[in-house]
């Protein structure tokens, strides 16, 4: 789909102007919103446009392709230094042949002005291979542009982070997402009922793969576990069964935590699926608390080899509890 389908990244599409674009970019912004397909337009409006005018079908049809000879695109789960720059010993990697990154952007156009690497998730870029892009971007040629996606810009080295512009993508409005969702016959849906961080492109993904009522029915059962209706073994058994990495579990607990505490404090009343919590009353220090201990349980998170899902959850769960009255 064009760039026009998705309303909230069009401002950030209509200000790029070629004339001063810079030759390295990151977008950074959250998971679904769009980050990539906001990059590989801007990457075609450099391939096909001469002064920013009309796109070309021609470039546009060997982009989509991936058979463009002026655009490479790395799209992995860990950028490592063989992505960036081959060296003799590197294995054979079927997925990008003998294709490297400093390789591609030496060679001068062939049916273009201009030259995209296009980069995703580089926060997941090797410190290694982060280094060996680093002249690239301290030296750039006049035909090359470099674009990165993150949603952890912070995570590059600054020497990465400092030569880069950076567009920092942010989530639409409840009312837009909605309006959007409305325009593609769904209605029906609406992002209330969704955790607050979830993104256009999530949300759909959520309605498109059935899960829609996952995080309502994490709240029913939160609810039934603070009322005793269930007991916490039950209520973890519960979390268990939910077909989610564990970080979103957490990211869920934290949702609730922070949407009681928040109307706690500001005295704001409880709406919509959070409208069950009205009558709880709890410790704000305490739910403080934990929502801090969850976040730092979630940034050591990666640093550990394993974790038993049941004992967090149990921890946690008698910490929550104790913290209501």
């Amino acid at each position: 789909m064009s760039i026009d389908s998705y309303p909230w990244l069009e401002k950030y599409y209509q200000g790029i102007n070629l004339t001063n674009l810079p030759h390295a970019i990151i977008i950074n912004g959250p998971k679904g919103v769009g980050k990539k397909i906001l990059s590989r337009d801007i990457a075609k409006l450099i391939i096909s446009n001469e002064e920013g005018i009309s796109s070309n079908n021609d470039h546009h049809s060997l982009m989509n392709t991936n058979t463009h000879p002026d655009f490479y695109e790395i799209n992995k789960d860990v950028i490592k230094v063989g992505d960036i720059s081959r060296r003799e010993n590197d294995k054979w990697d079927p997925e990008k042949g003998k294709k490297d990154a400093l390789s591609f952007l030496n060679l001068t156009p062939s049916i273009s002005l201009n030259k995209v690497l296009l980069m995703h998730n580089v926060d997941n870029m090797t410190l290694s291979a982060q280094d060996a892009l680093l002249k690239s971007l301290e030296e750039p040629a006049p035909y090359a542009y470099i674009i990165m996606t993150t949603s952890r810009p912070y995570s590059l080295k600054t020497t990465i982070y400092s030569r880069c512009q950076t567009f920092n993508i942010k989530n639409p409005s409840n009312k837009e997402i909605n309006s959007w969702l409305d325009s593609r016959g769904l209605g029906d849906y609406s992002s209330l009922d969704f955790p607050s961080y979830y993104s256009p492109l999530m949300i759909l993904s959520s309605i498109e793969d059935s899960n829609e009522r996952v995080f309502k029915n994490f709240i029913e059962s939160f609810d039934l576990f603070l009322t005793n209706k269930i007991t916490q073994t039950e209520f973890i058994k519960s979390l268990n069964d939910l077909d989610l990495e564990l970080i979103d579990k957490l990211n869920f607990i934290i949702e609730i935590l922070k949407i009681l505490l928040s109307s706690q404090i500001l005295k704001k009343p409880l709406n919509g699926i959070y409208r069950s919590f009205s009558n709880f009353e709890f410790s704000n220090l305490k739910i403080s608390n934990i929502i801090n201990d969850i976040n730092d349980l979630k940034f050591n998170f990666y640093k550990v080899k394993s974790i038993n899902e049941s004992h967090i959850f149990n921890y946690l769960c008698s910490d929550i509890k104790s913290s209501f009255k």
